[in-house]
């Protein structure tokens, strides 16, 4: 038994972050342990205990408790477990920042506002460093070196949040830099950033100086604990090698350029309303790939394929002469055997290089750019593909979810997912990493927030993020706009999009258990409900969200805008769905919090939305208005139908599905919810078919196209390789890929209870090997199933210390159907009543089965328009649709629709036929 790693607020050994005087801490064991353990915790400063928590019965590894924290301080954290057997310890350590105290250092940059670029630099001496500490911020973006040694290993500093506002600053232990006694020279080079360079939609290619028109800096360097340098008029302006950089410009870095002297520093005011201690995770680089291949084009270019879709920088040795300049430009796609990049739109997305003949590796400062191919011109030398490399850049985050089948396709599209949230996590959540947008679009982020927290542990990534909107929201009466930081839009207030405010920081507290983002959170989620109220007053009914612009089930396919841009399932529908389910979140929030007044408060508001709801878009006879496969699942998923209505939601529901060639057609809104509402209701059969789909519209259809990563739109490739000229296609766009939640949950069969877990695996013999884990608040579970025989199943799970898993499995004889599990490690080979075969059903498409003579045979005494289909040209024209489907067509000519035991006896058949191993 080892204690192997302690998480410090869900982060390991922070330094400078903004802990709000309060610790959540996780200790990790190597294994899964079946005895009962007690736990101890120490804490020190300055050699002095600071807490000391008792030896104690442990029913789990987590300590949460507020504690009064200093600033500049190291704190040391020792965690320890036992048994009768033996003693378990480990040691991390968290640092505190500055904790608003002010710093001696002044604001600083330079006279000259046309410069895309600058460096300022002082020198210094220093004596005997036990212990050195940069404090450091900067507008735009920085990178700071000592004696030309870049401090630190991330980048995109001070990353991007509403500079006016407040800004983030960054703590680096930098002793290892000032080991000898002498002369240093501390160097902090500046570039437009997310701050000053061209960003936005407002102005077609973005507008610039969206928070501000000068580059500047505050430092503070702390030898010793005691001030050694910070920043004044005495410091040194220089030109930077980096002549242009923008996040959609790319950037022209000229390292044979001569630095031009541009005289001392000048002071200016504090730019922003407070300057905090950092929240944001830090950017750093993570994978990196190798040249795949090398491609040379008709018209005669050089390109580079890395094989996969990210967003990051590509580097090169350089072998470049001196003074020769080279570039190069970035995409997602080949098309017609040539280098395509027009949904980049206006972004430029170039990198150009100017050699000073020293061999090195080359890389950008203070952008990046989504791609996967690179186009090079200009390299006077041969092209060799170990001279470069791709590296993916994104916010420090540790991957803990895992699924992988035995179906190449479905596990090649789970990475796909999290290529997505890789390539669009670089310090708020954006929507694509590529084109002339990369914004932290609300809508994205809410939809997607449950599968990233699957995926990779983001409560601290998205901490940072709600705090982002609560402050938007703050300066807007609780109105939540479009996109965070809002740059340069006025827009928002918008159902889905808007309910982030109460979205992520509910998913992030019940994946964690952590209240903290709740505290952080609970003013601006009320804000943003009584925002709703207040609209929905003004138009004339307090309990519905009627009459506003909405962006509704935006990309949908079963689009009547002109435009194509969002599907038919109707605006007031879905905004009145999210007032409920905002407003049920509030309430339960404040109940976490025990705010017992806005508990009630909130909670018979979200009462008298579900009944108003229930009035307004149902009729008498309990028929919906939402007649659409994401209005039907919307229903289904908030619980929003009359009472004794979802079997009639549900039924419809298959229909819309079966309809459409058992294929979906929602959008946005819709996706995230369609296979677990069907999933939920009895249509196990049905969802996984719509998952496992290979043709268009799925998610397997992009798979089988190439993609690496998730496209913006169901058609943003077409079978022809060719992408959608629409003039908004992104090919790394993570919205859809929220079906992932749905695949640990229904799927793998893991719904995470608090600390606990139900284990429920989806049996099916389309898919007959599925194993995964995903991070509990105790630790990883790890769960694997495997259809030994149509009635033998092995299974195989791992429990962390502090939880316990619950296995359900109704196909199991009774003593099994519901076990409980203690933490441990455990393997079994179970029989199920019932065999597991791969039998087609009732909403099976005709061209599946139609050549199977014995089958048909026996199908066409069951059903009573065989006859009709049997005719010359029927089963050819009427082979995509099911037989429920047709039952329901099937009137016009005479013949009634299917009841239920018509549809029982004819599924008996099936499953008949597939035990006979007629099916293949």
């Amino acid at each position: 038994m080892k204690l192997v790693r302690i998480e410090v607020n869900h982060m390991d050994r922070p330094i400078g972050f903004n802990l709000e005087n309060h610790l959540h801490l996780v200790g990790f064991l190597d294994q899964p342990v079946t005895r009962k353990l007690q736990r101890q915790l120490t804490i020190t400063a300055n050699g002095h205990e600071v807490i000391r928590k008792p030896w104690e019965e442990a029913d789990n590894l987590i300590y949460d408790f507020a504690l009064e924290l200093s600033p500049r301080t190291r704190y040391e954290v020792k965690m320890s477990v036992k048994d009768d057997d033996e003693v378990a310890s480990t040691t991390t350590y968290f640092e505190t920042g500055q904790m608003g105290q002010s710093l001696q250092g002044k604001w600083i940059g330079t006279q000259h506002k046309d410069l895309h670029s600058i460096i300022l630099h002082q020198k210094f001496t220093v004596k005997e460093v036990n212990q050195a500490r940069l404090y450091l911020t900067g507008l735009g973006l920085f990178e700071a070196y000592i004696d030309g040694q870049k401090v630190g290993d991330e980048f995109l500093t001070p990353g991007f949040t509403d500079y006016n506002y407040d800004l983030q600053l960054e703590t680096y232990d930098v002793t290892k830099y000032l080991h000898e006694d002498g002369e240093h020279e501390l160097s902090i080079m500046l570039a437009d950033g997310w701050y000053r360079g061209k960003l936005g939609l407002k102005t077609h290619g973005g507008q610039a100086n969206n928070y501000g028109d000068q580059l500047l800096a505050l430092a503070e360097l702390r030898i010793n604990d005691q001030v050694a340098l910070a920043t004044d008029d005495s410091w040194e302006v220089s030109t930077s090698p980096v002549t242009h950089s923008g996040i959609y410009y790319g950037e022209d870095l000229d390292d044979n350029r001569p630095l031009t002297d541009l005289g001392k520093a000048v002071i200016v005011s504090s730019p922003t309303r407070h300057l905090v201690d950092r929240q944001s995770l830090p950017i750093k680089r993570h994978e990196e790939f190798p040249v795949k291949k090398v491609i040379q084009t008709p018209s005669g270019s050089t390109v580079l394929d890395f094989g996969q879709n990210m967003a990051g920088w590509l580097e090169f040795k350089n072998i470049v002469p001196q003074g020769e300049k080279v570039s190069i430009e970035f995409g997602e796609i080949m098309q017609d055997g040539e280098f395509y990049r027009d949904n980049l739109r206006s972004a430029r997305a170039q990198f150009t290089y100017v050699s000073d003949g020293r061999e090195k590796w080359v890389r950008p400062h203070f952008t990046y750019f989504g791609f996967r191919y690179v186009k090079l011109s200009d390299f006077s030398t041969a092209i060799s593909p170990a001279d470069f490399r791709a590296v993916a850049l994104y916010s420090e985050m540790r991957e803990t979810g895992q699924i992988k089948t035995d179906n190449s396709m479905v596990n090649r599209l789970f990475e796909n997912v999290k290529w997505g949230q890789k390539s669009n996590f670089v310090d708020i959540p954006t929507d694509c990493p590529q084109r002339d947008e990369r914004l932290g679009w609300t809508g994205d982020a809410a939809i997607f927030a449950k599968t990233a927290s699957y995926n990779m542990a983001t409560y601290q990534f998205f901490k940072k993020y709600s705090y982002d909107v609560a402050v938007e929201q703050s300066k807007n009466n609780g109105f939540v706009p479009l996109y965070v930081p809002a740059v340069d839009t006025e827009d928002g207030g918008k159902a889905v999009w808007s309910d982030v405010s109460t979205i992520i920081p509910w998913v992030a507290y019940k994946r964690t258990g952590d209240k903290a983002i709740l505290r952080q959170n609970i003013g601006a989620m009320m804000s943003w409900i009584d925002w709703i109220h207040d609209r929905a007053v003004d138009h004339g009914q307090e309990y519905l969200w009627l009459g506003d612009d909405q962006l509704g089930d935006w990309l949908a396919l079963d689009t009547e805008d002109i435009m194509k841009l969002k599907g038919k399932t109707p605006d007031d529908l879905i905004a009145s769905a999210y007032y409920y389910y905002s407003s049920k979140l509030v309430s339960q929030a404040a109940n976490v919090l025990k705010m017992k007044h806005e508990e009630q408060y909130y909670s018979q508001l979200a009462k008298l939305i579900k009944q108003a709801f229930i009035e307004h878009f149902f009729t008498k006879d309990g028929l919906s208005i939402a007649d659409t496969q994401t209005g039907l699942a919307l229903c289904l998923t908030f619980g929003l139908y009359p009472k004794n209505g979802k079997e009639l939601l549900v039924r419809k529901l298959v229909e819309k599905i079966e309809v459409n060639q058992n294929h979906l057609n929602t959008g946005f809104v819709g996706t995230p919810l369609l296979l677990p509402a069907l999933t939920a209701n009895g249509q196990e059969n049905l969802a996984l078919r719509l998952f496992l789909n290979t043709d268009f519209p799925s998610w397997l259809y992009e798979v089988k196209h190439g993609a690496t990563t998730i496209w913006e739109r169901w058609n943003s490739v077409d079978e022809d390789g060719h992408t959608a000229q629409n003039g908004m296609n992104s090919l790394n766009h993570y919205s859809s890929g929220a079906v992932m939640a749905w695949a640990y949950e229904d799927l793998l069969g893991l719904k995470q209870d608090g600390n606990n877990v139900i284990f429920k695996p989806m049996l099916t013999a389309k898919l007959k090997k599925i194993s995964g884990q995903l991070a509990l608040p105790t630790g990883l579970v790890k769960v694997s199933w495997q259809i030994i025989s149509q009635k033998k199943i092995h299974l195989k799970f791992e429990v962390s210390y502090g939880s316990q898993l619950k296995l359900e499995l109704p196909e199991l004889e009774q003593e099994l159907a519901s076990t409980t599990f203690t933490s441990g490690s455990y393997e079994l080979d179970v029989e199920v009543k019932e065999p597991i075969v791969a039998a087609y059903d009732i909403h099976t498409p005709l061209n599946e089965y139609q050549d199977q003579k014995q089958l048909t045979d026996e199908l066409s005494k069951l059903v009573p328009f065989w006859g009709f289909l049997a005719m010359p040209g029927n089963m050819e024209h009427f082979g995509k649709y099911s037989l429920l489907q047709l039952s329901r067509e099937m009137r016009g000519i005479g013949f009634k629709p299917f009841a239920q035991a018509d549809i029982e006896k004819i599924n008996q058949l099936f499953r008949k036929s597939a035990l006979q191993g007629e099916e293949k």
